[in-house]
């Protein structure tokens, strides 16, 4: 594996796993931050699924620096799931027209995300690359 993938899922691991395990641990912290107001069970219920979907994914990322037979598909996966975020949120402005700062920042970072995935998924298309 090369460094710079190292270097990548680390920040993919840290970035996702960290942020997952705070959402499935305190829903109403990050429902502040987003401004959710959480009123419900199901709205608990919600929060907690959405931030375990990124806790998995990072685990992903942790387990992919150990595992080279993981790199492909954690990369496959992250631009699906990044892609399917972006998307959600342009038909967001569409609907709404609803785009402010906040919005935008979310929507560049998922666009640095899916972007390095793709560079790497590119780069390793030569199995050799994967290999030290």
């Amino acid at each position: 594996m090369k460094k710079i993938d190292k270097v990548i899922l680390v920040l993919l691991t840290i970035e996702h796993l960290g942020f997952g395990l705070y959402g499935l641990y305190s829903p109403s912290a990050i429902a502040d931050i987003i401004g959710y107001d959480l009123q419900t069970e199901f709205a608990y219920s919600e929060i907690r699924a959405n931030y375990a979907m990124f806790t998995v994914i990072g685990l992903l990322a942790f387990f992919s620096i150990f595992f080279k037979s993981l790199i492909k598909q954690t990369y496959i996966i992250y631009a699906f799931i990044f892609s399917s975020l972006i998307l959600g949120r342009i038909l967001n402005y569409f609907l709404t027209g609803d785009m402010n700062t906040p919005i935008g920042v979310t929507i560049s970072a998922e666009v640095v995300v899916i972007s390095l995935c793709f560079w790497r998924l590119f780069s390793l298309r030569d199995k050799k690359e994967i290999v030290d």
